[in-house]
């Protein structure tokens, strides 16, 4: 970990030292993610959390399954049995019978 001190000038600006910008990938116009936690900020990109994002879910990830196709299964069956809740017996119309 490195430790920068910046100066904070006019309007609230810090100016990010150049070898932190490389370091993030980031260039004139991108924009930068920061979190406040208390007394101290994070920041980041949102490039960069969606790349840690990543990796962690690649951590739980099967091989040949598709967490998609899982997804919309599972959506599925619950789908069927909300309408099941919902039309007993095929009561449509609310329970109507006319």
């Amino acid at each position: 970990m490195k430790l920068y001190e910046l100066p904070m000038q006019e309007n609230g600006r810090v100016v990010l030292p150049a070898d932190l910008r490389r370091s993030l990938g980031l260039a004139k116009g991108d924009k930068v993610l920061i979190e406040a936690d208390g007394d101290a900020i994070t920041l980041t990109t949102a490039k960069l959390r969606r790349k840690r994002a990543q990796l962690i879910a690649k951590k739980y990830a099967r091989p040949g399954v598709s967490v998609v196709d899982q997804f919309l299964a599972e959506k599925r069956i619950e789908a069927e049995q909300e309408i099941d809740r919902i039309e007993p017996g095929g009561e449509a119309n609310g329970g109507a019978n006319s």
